[in-house]
């Protein structure tokens, strides 16, 4: 009997203080997935997170970084991109959610140079906490929203960064996010929306006829 109630009071303790997860956290500039040690999760987070994020630079890759933390799930399986001044950033996280797994290696999308008729302002401004530019980029492929992005590092060598461009909807969700990386605590802020030049493809040849026609006028 006493056997009994002993493990009816241990389950209940369980019960009442709830699982938390342990995940790897780390973070390797390379593309090789890192290793790290494992911590014991927040209680909002369900998830270990493996993110991976490659930058390029006039047609090169000019860095790669894998990162690995606890996360929640509306994170998981998620690709984009985003277009910058004579750059790309291209993003996929993927999940598991059991003790200190390995999530799936992320897909990153696709290059793309199909123009899709939308046009942002963008702008790269390091060191500042907003940009803008008169500046224009065409969107090409599913980067369908402008997006103005703000990320604040904060840690032995705090900076804060705003850029602004072309984005696929998947990069602008959550509008906030938190990564915890060892000491250096980095923060990214999102605001998306269709507030660029934006013309229909079907519409692009009746208004460049429109235009030579009011050329032929004058």
């Amino acid at each position: 009997m006493s056997s009994c109630l002993l493990v009816t009071c241990l389950l209940s303790a369980i019960a009442a203080t709830g699982y938390s997860l342990t995940c790897i956290t780390c973070t390797s500039l390379t593309d090789i997935i890192c290793e790290g040690p494992s911590v014991t999760c927040s209680s909002g987070d369900d998830s270990c997170l493996l993110s991976y994020i490659v930058t390029s630079m006039g047609g090169m890759e000019i860095s790669k970084m894998y990162i690995r933390q606890c996360g929640k799930s509306n994170l998981c399986s998620k690709t984009g991109s985003i277009s910058l001044p004579n750059g790309r950033m291209k993003a996929g996280t993927t999940c598991c959610r059991t003790n200190d797994c390995t999530p799936d290696k992320p897909v990153l999308p696709p290059d793309s140079h199909e123009k899709n008729g939308l046009a942002c302002k963008t702008c790269f401004a390091p060191n500042a906490n907003s940009c803008d530019s008169d500046l224009l980029t065409d969107c090409v492929g599913n980067e369908t929203v402008c997006i103005n992005q703000i990320t604040t590092r904060t840690g032995d060598v705090p900076s804060t960064t705003a850029v602004r461009g072309c984005s696929s909807k998947e990069m602008c969700e959550p509008s906030r996010q938190v990564w915890n990386l060892g000491k250096i605590t980095v923060n990214v802020e999102n605001t998306c929306g269709n507030n660029g030049i934006y013309l229909q493809p079907n519409l692009l040849l009746p208004i460049l006829s429109l235009w030579l026609f009011w050329k032929s006028l004058c």
